[in-house]
């Protein structure tokens, strides 16, 4: 393999003019960096950038971590558009992406400011954390920049970006509102997602707003997944036969709900609306089509990584940022 030696040589230069003219610097001739340009070619060469970055003290190295990574985290194709955002960015910034996954126990073992430091990052974009998760509790204070994804933290060296959650679902509410439903239902996720405290607070708001008292009996939790939608499916429609209409804080949850619904013989939305939350692909191909709010992953993603640059090039604190939303009407709700 070359090395910046054998490029140095073999363009008759010295190991700093490889260097510069490589990095784009302005006291090297046009004619001595195409000189490099072309050993570099006819050498293969591809330099270490790790240990560029160590030598230099300097790491141009962000990492995306998964928390609570799990196998049905990706079925859904969120991720995939989120690290679409991260890579574009990266792309734009001259920047690397360094892939990890972080558990809850892994988590406990080892801080998110060791973390950071042995493997030589400058800063994270973090995705998935529960708000019991250590790294939750302790990013806000820790000195390597960091945004995380669906949270609401904020200090010197944190940020956080999401969706106007609470917009979000009060707009959905509202159009089952609108169509003529009273007796409308929520499945959330957990009770450990900033997200679902949010979506659920624009459910109540928007059920306010239009004078119709909010029962809790009608709000359970589905785990943002779609075997438990399905599975809990029965017992919840069997225990609300008034109900009309559901709001589901993830596509996924209503995609498992419609899918036990139909063998259960309730028809949507003549019987049931419904009406979900995330506008995944799948979404578009259920039978009916699944109305839902639309989120931007990939520029959430893609924002998250922009403002990491910013805070680790000290040219910003962090805060909190709030993307845009939209409804995707498709056939999932009737007009009563």
């Amino acid at each position: 393999m070359a090395t910046i030696k054998d490029v140095a040589k073999h363009a008759n230069v010295s190991t700093t003019v490889v260097s510069k003219a490589l990095n784009g610097y302005a006291d090297v001739s046009e004619e001595t960096r195409k000189k490099v340009l072309k050993a570099v070619e006819e050498l293969n060469y591809s330099p270490n950038m790790l240990a560029k970055n160590l030598k230099q003290k300097v790491t141009k190295s962000i990492a995306l971590i998964f928390s609570n990574f799990e196998y049905s985290n990706g079925k859904d194709g969120v991720l995939f558009k989120m690290m679409t955002g991260i890579f574009e960015a990266a792309s734009h910034y001259n920047y690397e992406v360094l892939l990890y996954t972080r558990s809850l126990s892994e988590q406990q073992d080892k801080s998110y400011w060791q973390f950071c430091k042995e493997h030589k990052v400058s800063g994270a974009v973090i995705t998935g954390l529960k708000t019991t998760d250590p790294y939750f509790l302790e990013i806000v204070d820790s000195n390597f920049p960091c945004v995380v994804i669906d949270a609401d933290l904020t200090g010197s060296n944190t940020g956080s970006i999401m969706t106007d959650n609470v917009a979000a679902a009060k707009c959905a509410v509202q159009y089952l509102i609108d169509r003529g439903h009273r007796r409308i239902g929520m499945v959330n996720g957990h009770n450990y997602a900033v997200v679902s405290k949010e979506r659920l607070e624009g459910y109540r708001q928007a059920l306010e707003d239009n004078g119709i008292p909010y029962d809790p009996s009608l709000v359970v939790n589905g785990d943002y997944t779609e075997e438990y939608a399905y599975e809990m499916a029965d017992s919840y429609v069997q225990e609300h036969p008034e109900m009309t209409a559901v709001f589901f804080a993830s596509d996924l949850m209503a995609i498992g709900f419609m899918s036990r619904c139909r063998e259960l013989g309730i028809p949507i939305p003549e019987k049931l609306s419904v009406i979900g939350f995330d506008d995944i692909v799948l979404s578009s191909y259920t039978t009916p089509k699944l109305t839902t709010i639309h989120q931007d992953f990939e520029k959430m993603a893609f924002l998250a990584f922009e403002q990491v640059i910013r805070i680790l090039e000290k040219k910003a604190a962090g805060q909190h940022q709030k993307i845009p939303f939209h409804l995707v009407d498709r056939e999932s709700v009737a007009v009563l």
